[in-house]
């Protein structure tokens, strides 16, 4: 139970005590000074305990809506944890793929040299071997940088999910602290 709520229970409860000692020592006084009226004292004891049966819901209403606030809150901290691990994923494929994308840009140079001409000191065929390897090696580069594009696109739109999660739970507990300030 939050602080304000305990307090809430606090109150209430010395107010049903403090309910049950006037009746009590009311009744006694009434005793005391004058002939007992059956009618009376039922009317006022039922009264009472109407009063009792109210305090005891509103006291059962107060502990269910600090309950929900504190499942509320415990949800919201999840959810801001939640976005916290995935934008540090998001932002560390995103380095990721920025070093890729420099590994891609240099695998294409590499075969612009040798789309230019090979060396005159090197024979024919290991140049043809050295284009092979490099384009090959260029496609993997190329295959890997669309995989980090695809993970950092799902990192971005799980992120998107999970703050509009945030949201929803946020704007409960502005609905809840609506209908608190009401009462």
């Amino acid at each position: 139970m939050t602080g304000t709520h305990a307090l809430r229970y606090i109150g209430m409860t010395l107010l049903a005590g403090t309910c049950i000692a006037i009746v009590q020592g009311g009744a006694g006084v009434i005793t005391a000074q004058a002939p007992r009226s059956a009618d009376i004292s039922e009317a006022a004891v039922s009264a009472l305990v109407s009063e009792i049966r109210a305090l005891r819901a509103q006291l059962t209403e107060s502990s269910q809506r600090g309950l929900r606030l504190q499942l509320l809150m415990g949800r919201i901290q999840m959810q801001e944890q939640r976005i916290a691990y995935l934008d540090r994923q998001r932002s560390e494929i995103t380095a990721k793929l920025s070093e890729q994308m420099s590994n891609v840009m240099r695998m294409r140079a590499q075969t612009e040299v040798f789309g230019a001409g090979c060396n005159p000191s090197i024979e024919r065929r290991e140049c043809e071997n050295q284009m092979r390897a490099v384009k090959q090696e260029l496609a993997t580069q190329e295959a890997a940088e669309q995989r980090l594009r695809a993970q950092e696109a799902d990192l971005t739109n799980a992120v998107a999910t999970e703050q509009g999660r945030w949201s929803d739970f946020n704007a409960r507990l502005d609905e809840l602290d609506r209908s608190l300030s009401a009462r």
